[in-house]
């Protein structure tokens, strides 16, 4: 199924949306679908699944949903969404409170070969909801007071949940074996999430598309727009392939959705089938290209992403020989820091690769996390650490 024939699937459901039309809604599910949220559980099957949305339509007779970004990834879509209403009808069996609320949220839905949705996911935080449905009034006891700090506390959980939920769904299968080249990435995630993200794409006429990237900040907002940039992306790595050009789009995307100053650094790399490497490096931490010749930085390209609306990058193509290893990471890995401040650094991940460069990819990114970890023994990891290896073996 096309990407336009699924955006236009999804306009036909905002508009059922729109009229509240439970029918129309399920008309795209599979006889043997399965429907999974944080309110209603699952249900299995399409009438089952419109009688969900008929139920919901009588609770909130004004209900309303706004889709923020739609983002397909051949047969998954990722529909990012903000919706309100008010309770007029009651809510799981209660009577109707009156009052109104608005919440934000995430539908992940998987499509069949003939373009039919088999599941669909709801991500979106419940316990706000309930908070906003019980309004304003100041909690009579202590233990009204008790139980709406917890649901505060469920709440912030919750979005954390979220947030590695999407943030998992971001990376690609660890492993890619090409043509002439391996590859391998690994995230070590933190207590808090953050907004690393890697992506793979082989190309119309053989070269693989590749990008680590690092959204500033934390948190469901940070794993969303990460999400947002893959999208973009993947929309725009086959129609050209230019590391440059595909940089730019996405800044321009990434100023006009950006929410609380967010900014993000992204290297995107495309590998010819010859070993023709071209980048452009949008203000992330310069890999590190080692070969015969001994090791460079890689940090051709231009600046952060989501600041100047009008940025312009440059991008570099070198022509990588039989052994040549690129290392690219976030800056969680040489940000880390042991018990007197002091951080990994860019020299001690240079040392360790240089060190082993001859391991094959697993190896070698086992041993740059070992590093790592060894250095920051003891210490909370304050960030993300995000590694990516790629050897060239040759045509």
């Amino acid at each position: 199924m096309t990407t336009e024939a699924i955006e236009a699937m999804f306009a036909r459901r905002d508009a059922a949306f729109a009229r509240h039309d439970a029918a129309a809604l399920t008309a795209d599910f599979a006889d043997d679908c399965v429907v999974e949220g944080p309110v209603a559980g699952t249900h299995v099957g399409r009438e089952a699944v419109r009688r969900v949305y008929q139920d919901f339509f009588s609770a909130f007779r004004d209900y309303r949903i706004h889709t923020d970004e739609l983002l397909v990834f051949g047969n998954r879509i990722v529909q990012v969404f903000t919706s309100g209403g008010t309770d007029t009808g009651g809510f799981l069996g209660l009577p109707p409170t009156g009052k109104q609320f608005s919440a934000s949220g995430v539908f992940v839905f998987t499509l069949n070969d003939e373009g039919q949705i088999v599941r669909e996911r709801r991500i979106y935080d419940f316990n706000r909801l309930l908070l906003q449905l019980a309004g304003d009034a100041q909690p009579v006891t202590e233990g009204s007071q008790r139980y709406r700090d917890t649901l505060e506390g469920a709440r912030l959980e919750q979005e954390m949940k979220i947030a590695a939920e999407i943030q998992g769904a971001l990376f690609p299968r660890h492993r890619y074996s090409g043509a002439g080249f391996q590859v391998l990435a690994a995230s070590v995630p933190s207590r808090t999430i953050g907004g690393d993200f890697v992506h793979y794409v082989t190309l119309r006429d053989g070269a693989f598309a590749f990008a680590l990237g690092d959204v500033a900040g934390k948190g469901p907002a940070a794993a969303l727009l990460a999400a947002m940039l893959l999208g973009v992306l993947e929309g725009h790595a086959e129609s050209d392939a230019a590391p440059a050009a595909t940089l730019a789009r996405a800044n321009k995307a990434f100023v006009r959705r950006t929410i609380e100053a967010r900014f993000a650094t992204m290297l995107y790399g495309v590998l010819a089938p010859g070993g023709a490497l071209t980048y452009s490096n949008a203000g992330h931490p310069p890999p590190l290209l080692i070969g015969a010749h001994g090791l460079r930085r890689l940090d051709t390209g231009g600046s952060i992403l989501g600041v100047f609306p009008h940025a312009t990058f440059e991008e570099e193509t070198l022509q990588l020989e039989p052994g040549d290893v690129l290392v690219a990471f976030s800056d969680g890995v040489t940000e880390a820091e042991n018990g007197t401040g002091e951080e990994f650094g860019e020299a001690r991940l240079a040392s360790t690769a240089l060190a082993h460069r001859n391991a094959g990819p697993e190896a070698l990114l086992d041993r740059l996390l070992d590093a790592v970890r060894q250095f920051s023994a003891g210490e909370a990891q304050a960030d993300d650490r995000t590694l990516l290896v790629l050897r060239y073996l040759g045509t």
